[in-house]
């Protein structure tokens, strides 16, 4: 028996960080420049200013076009609203990044992690851009080059669930858990899914599967004041004891 679930309005544009990105090298002449500009984006970011972020980046990327600052100017656009052109940021730095790729034998975690990190932008500007399963498809990439792939997961299990794919969601949710077990939204939104499947008994119980009750037990513990403990508690009593 298929049952409804809230929409899950927090899932995506968490995506792209607010953390404090640190300036690309630069020769002695500019040291300076880099750093401040840096600086500079960070505040932005951290303010919401979104016209300024842009701003800035750009000037990073007039600097040092690296596929990292495109990679900045990217997340400024799209914050701002500009997703088309935030798209083709996104494109720009995945050219860049491809030929800054280390050569054999040298070390390529770190490239390939700051790679992840523009798939999964990518992914952002075409899901808002409702291009859903090219965004999808975008988030996995990421997922695959991550040094951590439970953010670009929990994206797609965000995404699958918001649009109804009962079928897909459980297993993205699952990796993105098995990456990071302390995402209570992932444990939310399996919960959800599962529960929405699962079958109703005599007495008008969902009949929950092992991982189901664990699930939402698992969203409590992690979240217990969080914003969907309600609803998760309205499914645990509606689970057969």
């Amino acid at each position: 028996m298929h049952r409804s679930w809230p929409y899950f309005a927090a899932a995506l544009l968490p995506l792209l960080l607010f953390a404090p990105v640190f300036a690309q090298p630069a020769d002695s002449a500019h040291a300076q420049e880099p750093e401040a500009l840096t600086a500079r984006y960070n505040q932005a970011m951290l303010a919401k200013d979104w016209p300024q972020a842009v701003t800035t980046a750009q000037e990073l990327v007039n600097l040092h076009a690296t596929s990292q600052n495109l990679k900045l100017l990217g997340n400024a656009q799209l914050y701002s609203g500009s997703s088309p052109e935030a798209l083709d940021t996104y494109n720009r730095a995945l050219a860049v990044a491809e030929l800054e790729k280390p050569a054999e034998g040298q070390a390529v975690d770190k490239w390939k992690d700051g790679v992840s990190q523009i798939y999964i932008g990518r992914g952002n500007a075409l899901l808002k851009l409702h291009r859903t399963p090219e965004a999808i498809e975008n988030y996995n990439h990421g997922a695959e080059l991550a040094a951590n792939p439970a953010r670009a997961y929990f994206n797609v299990c965000a995404v699958l669930y918001n649009t109804g794919d009962t079928k897909n969601a459980p297993a993205a949710c699952r990796k993105c858990l098995q990456a990071d077990p302390a995402k209570a939204d992932a444990w939310f939104i399996l919960g959800s899914v599962l529960f929405a499947d699962a079958p109703i008994n005599g007495q008008g119980k969902v009949v929950a599967t092992t991982e189901l009750r664990e699930a939402l037990e698992k969203y409590l513990a992690l979240a217990p004041g969080g914003p969907h403990a309600a609803d998760t508690k309205a499914m645990l009593d509606m689970v057969a004891k």
